[in-house]
């Protein structure tokens, strides 16, 4: 378990950066530049990607949660996100972000950290 507990205390600092990410995509469509927010939006996936691989084997370990049903919204508004920039160059990004990426990650990652702080302040 404490190699475990390393893993969930890894996961939740990668969430730092992610929030950090989320916040440089929105400034930048805020700035009407759709186009450097990829790379962000890009990197921001790939943590995502690795955070859930991460997270596969001990689902099963912790206690009840809804940890793979907001995985799975979270993805899903991912996944919106980058097709609107491979169809339209992110001309929606804002819309996006706002109503469906935004809200998917705070409740991805709210509840990431109520299943998971008891296991990491120790």
């Amino acid at each position: 378990m404490n190699e475990q507990v390393e893993v969930m205390k890894k996961i939740m600092e990668l969430t730092d950066t992610m929030e950090e990410g989320m916040e440089h995509i929105k400034e930048k469509l805020n700035q009407r530049a759709p186009g450097k927010a990829v790379k962000m939006l890009l990197d921001t996936t790939t943590a995502f990607t690795h955070i859930e691989e991460a997270l596969e084997p001990m689902l099963e370990e912790l206690p009840e949660n809804s940890i793979q049903e907001k995985t799975d919204k979270l993805r899903s508004a991912l996944a919106v996100m980058v097709s609107e920039y491979e169809k339209s160059k992110g001309l929606r990004g804002r819309e996006i972000l706002q109503f469906s990426l935004e809200p998917a990650f705070k409740n991805w990652r709210a509840e990431l950290e109520e299943v998971l702080k008891p296991y990491t302040l120790s």
